[in-house]
């Protein structure tokens, strides 16, 4: 399934939502506005197009049509059609992504209260097709029942109903997707790498485990988290040695780089520099407000 992916430090605004039946012989209007649009169809189907690429969105479909495009009914639809629609205003930049691409298990920065806004992560939209959509009917009635009632007192109430569908969404493509035997070997390879974390790296002892080839065990992991076996490892503990070095215990750093897992002191000290832009002690320094 072909999705929108879009960099958020904060969610696409919800503007409406909204539920109607279409009887047979009806048709959507022609439109060129600066929202998303995005149908959820319950039951019979409606033709859409979107600056002349045409979908045929069936019962259990979903179909996201974007802003700046032009959308409109291309054929009538011939059986009553239920369906759900949101409008959504989210004006960062867009890419497309295979929905078995999608780096579920990617490591991503935590924030922390030297950052001085909000950090951007990606979240996915389903562009078509299907997914197991029984599990957003009730939200999304839920969310129309709010809307057409809202009140001060539910205003925050819808909101939290709108989140939990972006949220839901995300989990089905993740659950839904066909996948690949590249996703589940890096999923296999990132969850023994957490497992071993402290232990030394070994590239003969993963080959072992996995049965295939460092290079392939690589470009697999890579795919799917954005790093390699060493990168990855190298990540962890460096988030390791971040959480000791916040602790008002004062570990010395040959302490904090042996309980990663790096003996060397003189080579953690290096890497976390890499990794930081800050020696270990700065950092320490930085975390725990020290002069």
């Amino acid at each position: 399934m072909e999705c929108l992916e879009w960099p958020v430090s904060s969610l696409p605004q919800l503007v409406t939502v909204g539920h109607a039946v279409w009887k047979p012989g009806m048709r959507h209007f022609s439109r060129k506005f600066g929202l998303y649009d995005v149908l959820f169809v319950k039951t019979g189907c409606i033709y859409m197009a979107e600056n002349g690429r045409e979908f045929e969105v069936r019962a259990g479909q979903m179909l996201t049509l974007e802003p700046g495009m032009k959308h409109v009914g291309y054929r009538d639809t011939e059986e009553a059609t239920e369906l759900f629609w949101i409008h959504m205003k989210h004006d960062s930049v867009r890419t497309v992504v295979p929905s078995e691409q999608i780096p579920w298990s990617l490591v991503l920065r935590k924030g922390s209260d030297t950052d001085k806004g909000p950090l951007v992560r990606p979240m996915y939209m389903p562009k078509f097709g299907s997914l197991e959509l029984s599990a957003l009917w009730g939200i999304l009635e839920e969310m129309v029942r709010l809307h057409n009632g809202l009140t001060v007192e539910n205003v925050l109430k819808l909101q939290a109903q709108y989140v939990l569908l972006l949220a839901k969404l995300q989990e089905l493509l993740r659950t839904s997707r066909s996948e690949t035997r590249s996703g589940r070997l890096a999923a296999a390879v990132s969850a023994y790498l957490r497992k071993q974390e402290r232990q030394p790296f070994s590239t003969a002892q993963l080959e072992k485990e996995f049965h295939y080839n460092l290079d392939y065990i690589s470009r697999c992991l890579k795919q799917h988290t954005g790093m390699s076996p060493m990168e990855y490892v190298r990540h962890m503990r460096i988030e390791s040695a971040k959480r000791l070095l916040e602790q008002p215990e004062e570990l010395t750093v040959k302490q904090v780089a042996e309980r990663v897992g790096i003996p060397d002191a003189n080579y953690f000290a290096r890497m976390f520099r890499k990794e930081t832009g800050l020696s270990p002690a700065v950092y320490r320094k930085k975390r725990l407000g020290y002069s």
